[in-house]
């Protein structure tokens, strides 16, 4: 069994994949909607297609967010010959809409604040922060991390420096939880301890009890 020092006093944790996801892909629910509206497979699939080239800027701002999805869906309802469908794919089909808490979250989260500080680092675009609020758990992270507003992207040693900072924190005092290995090794390049959650083995409680951060 792996153990991490006593002095761990804050845990950072990535959001997507990690606390949260959407169980249904982002093209699958463009699909799944798009043919209930009564348009064949191929001609979404080629709508899609043809969406995906546009060129994706790095987002740090909601108006910039919402002209990207401006764009993206009404490429869609272009192809499609329906420009109401693109508010329809807005409303129903973006990523901040459709977050669901993996089951394990909300008690590992309550368990954890009892011992730890917790904050996000979370690659991730500004809507993002919205999901904190419609999942019920802002209230357990002390700060809340994301890319757009930092303008910094995980693996950057720098994103992981200005959590540290945020926090008033050293290294040697955090750890850090990533579904992504590539995340890992970036905040092991800033000196935090990362531990890797791979899902299709373990789930976050599972992790943590392996490296003796579950406490009883």
């Amino acid at each position: 069994m792996s153990k991490l020092s006593r002095d761990a006093k804050v845990i950072f944790l990535d959001a997507g994949g990690v606390l949260f996801d959407t169980f249904l892909k982002g093209e699958q629910r463009i699909i799944n909607l798009l043919l209930e509206r009564g348009y064949t497979r191929s001609e979404v699939v080629a709508a899609i297609d043809i969406a995906n080239e546009i060129e994706k800027q790095f987002i740090t701002t909601w108006e910039e967010e919402k002209q990207y999805y401006e764009r993206y869906y009404g490429t869609i309802a272009k192809y499609l010959k329906n420009k109401e469908v693109a508010k329809e794919l807005f409303l129903f089909t973006h990523y901040a809409v459709n977050c669901e808490l993996f089951v394990e979250v909300k008690q590992v989260l309550e368990h954890l604040s009892k011992k730890y500080r917790l904050a996000v680092i979370s690659n991730a675009m500004p809507s993002m922060d919205l999901v904190f609020d419609r999942l019920g758990i802002r209230c357990y992270f002390e700060a809340i991390i994301l890319s757009s507003s930092v303008q910094l992207e995980k693996p950057n040693v720098a994103i992981y420096e200005l959590a540290l900072k945020k926090l008033s924190v050293c290294n040697e005092e955090s750890v850090f939880t990533d579904d992504k290995k590539e995340n890992i090794y970036g905040s092991e390049q800033a000196g935090i301890k990362g531990l890797y959650l791979d899902r299709s083995k373990q789930d976050l409680e599972m992790l943590l009890k392996e490296y003796q951060i579950w406490f009883f």
